[in-house]
């Protein structure tokens, strides 16, 4: 079933860059979901002011540099944000053809804890290593953040690069999360403690955010949901 999962999604996987004059600069991973164009990311990674673009990888089945010399790369803007929620829709500036997955959108809220499921992103895109890298994880828990944000908490440690890819049930293939970083114990319980029982910790744990606020972020834009 990873298999499959990551065949299912490795062509809609894109790398999110800024452009500076010439330059690229690599920023994380958006996936499509959306025939028109329309990918999905987290929004902490977007700059307000930039020109922004996605960068689609080479088949995650083949052997490919790790490295790409030449990308071509395709202009996208932030049609809609959630800064609360830290989603955002991107949309391509230019027509492509191309042919989505039917039913491939979940829900946070299907998913249970101990489930398997895959993630996906371009984790040391950083560091220009533009290889597509899927993670098996396990769901380790379900919580609200301080601002009632639904999380979903799973046990590898992602990279920088993987936020905004897509978290995916490997039971059924339908996302259910968007990549969002690793998560920081403290900096979600600051609100309840004064900080002089605090233990200091590093977890490899990560979360991501549920794909239920995507899913609304596409609803306003007045797209059919597949």
């Amino acid at each position: 079933m990873f298999q499959t999962v990551c065949q299912k999604f490795s062509g809609g996987c894109m790398m999110v860059f800024r452009r500076d004059g010439d330059a690229l600069h690599f920023l994380g991973t958006a996936f499509l979901v959306h025939e028109d164009g329309y990918l999905l990311t987290v929004s902490h990674i977007l700059p307000r002011d930039s020109q922004l673009m996605v960068v689609p990888g080479d088949p995650a089945h083949e052997f490919t540099p790790i490295t790409q010399e030449t990308v071509r790369s395709i202009p996208v803007q932030v049609v809609r944000r959630n800064l609360d929620r830290d989603v955002a829709l991107l949309k391509m500036e230019e027509k492509l053809e191309m042919s989505m997955p039917d039913h491939f959108i979940g829900s946070a809220q299907s998913i249970h804890v101990g489930s398997h499921v895959v993630g996906m992103g371009f984790a040391f895109g950083h560091q220009t290593l533009h290889a597509l890298v899927a993670m098996s994880a396990i769901i380790s828990a379900k919580i609200l953040s301080r601002n009632k944000s639904e999380l979903l908490l799973f046990d590898i440690m992602v990279h920088d690069g993987d936020r905004g890819g897509p978290l995916v049930s490997a039971e059924d293939g339908l996302v259910v999360g968007i990549i969002n970083g690793r998560f920081d114990p403290q900096e979600a319980s600051k609100e309840y403690t004064d900080g002089s029982r605090t233990v200091a910790s590093n977890t490899n744990i990560s979360y991501a955010v549920a794909i239920d606020y995507g899913v609304a972020l596409m609803e306003e834009e007045g797209l059919k949901i597949h």
